[in-house]
């Protein structure tokens, strides 16, 4: 130990395998070790160098050199900061600690990575007796087991929970390979954006939701990921798109079986839609339902069953000229599709059916179309997301 005087003020210099302990008036202790220390008597401060290591309970923050202030129970480290509380470990180039509070900021090439996901951003303030973070600019969340990534300006983790929300601009990213090499990635955005990393594992997009993914795109007010299920759940006006199709209802589920669209489940309300030809604009063929399961092969319509109060309306051609269209009810219609094309329709119970000739439909066809149809020209397009186009229109 060597005595200064540094700027008029008495100093201590402590040289090799330095170790303080103070002794907070809660009976608290906090350990301090490193290289090299100035001890400032009056301000009741210590400078530290090299292999800073500071200890309080189970929090262990290590960093190339520091500040400890005694009096206000506060460290700032700098340089190679890191930071250990159970799982969790923290990295960042600047960060302060206080004792008493049991909160840390820290600032610059912020990370956090704990069992179940990874989060960058510039700056984070930490408390310790919540387990929680809250994280600010460009923030970046990464579920370790998918890969999945929410992007945001701010986000509020609590680590015990295994829980984490996106307040402000969030876009969730995953990016996947088809067997094909083709590169497939899924964007969705909304005004709030929920994690839960818990058994049934999950990301919800609250509010304004737009998705895209291949040639499956949607819209909602509430959508809800479930990771491990390979099921997508929109609710609040639901909207999905695949390929031409166009499907609405209550609540809609999304099944998909390795990442590919396997079935699309409709409850309540539920109407499919799609052009009937491209030459014929105001023709689309449609179903309606109080349920409707759609299933998919190789991201093409493959069968249809509808339930309770089903309807059908299909336009006809001859030789690619119009030819009418066939209307037709029942209890269930059960429908086969070969290369896009229907190749078989059954109708279980109270059937109904009526031909409407080509001469009454031209140039009429909206006044046949079904209860509850209709066309939505907007659709989101993973190009736009990617822009973060928060517009709801």
């Amino acid at each position: 130990m060597n005595g200064l005087v540094i700027n008029g003020e008495q100093v201590r210099e402590f040289i090799g395998k330095v170790h303080f302990t103070q002794i907070t008036e809660k009976g608290d202790r906090v350990y301090l070790w490193c290289d090299r220390a100035l001890q400032y008597l009056n301000a009741n401060r210590v400078d530290l160098f090299g292999h800073v290591k500071i200890i309080r309970d189970t929090t262990t923050i290590t960093s190339d050199q520091g500040k400890y202030y005694g009096n206000e129970k506060r460290a700032e480290v700098t340089s190679n900061v890191r930071l250990v509380r159970g799982t969790s470990v923290l990295t960042s180039l600047f960060g302060q600690y206080s004792i008493d509070e049991k909160r840390s900021h820290f600032s610059g090439n912020v990370r956090l990575v704990d069992t179940a996901s990874s989060i960058a951003c510039n700056d984070l303030t930490y408390f310790d007796s919540e387990s929680k973070s809250i994280a600010t600019g460009n923030v970046r969340v990464v579920n370790l087991a998918n890969s999945a990534t929410i992007l945001g300006d701010s986000l509020v983790h609590f680590e015990s929970r295994r829980y984490s929300i996106v307040p402000s601009n969030p876009r969730l990213v995953q990016i996947d390979t088809s067997s094909s090499g083709v590169i497939d990635t899924l964007v969705v955005v909304s005004k709030v954006m929920e994690s839960y990393q818990d058994s049934s594992e999950r990301f919800v997009a609250i509010d304004s939701v737009k998705m895209a993914r291949g040639e499956l795109s949607a819209r909602s007010g509430r959508t809800t990921f479930f990771v491990r299920k390979d099921l997508i759940i929109l609710q609040h006006h639901p909207i999905v798109w695949q390929a031409l199709n166009q499907i609405t209802g209550d609540s809609i589920h999304v099944g998909l079986q390795n990442k590919k669209l396997r079935s699309v489940h409709v409850w309540g309300h539920a109407v499919a839609i799609s052009r009937s030809d491209s030459l014929y604009h105001n023709r689309y063929d449609q179903l309606t339902g109080r349920e409707m399961t759609m299933y998919f092969a190789s991201d093409r319509l493959d069968s249809v069953f509808v339930n309770n109060n089903a309807t059908s309306l299909y336009y006809l051609y001859d030789n690619d000229k119009p030819d009418g269209a066939n209307k037709s009810s029942g209890d269930r219609i059960y429908i086969n599709f070969m290369d896009g094309k229907i190749d078989r329709i059954k109708i279980v119970g109270g059937v109904q059916g009526q031909y409407f000739p080509e001469k009454m439909l031209a140039n009429h066809e909206s006044q046949y179309n079904l209860d509850g149809f209709k066309w939505y020209t907007i659709r989101p397009r993973r190009v736009q997301l990617m822009i973060l186009d928060q517009r709801y229109d």
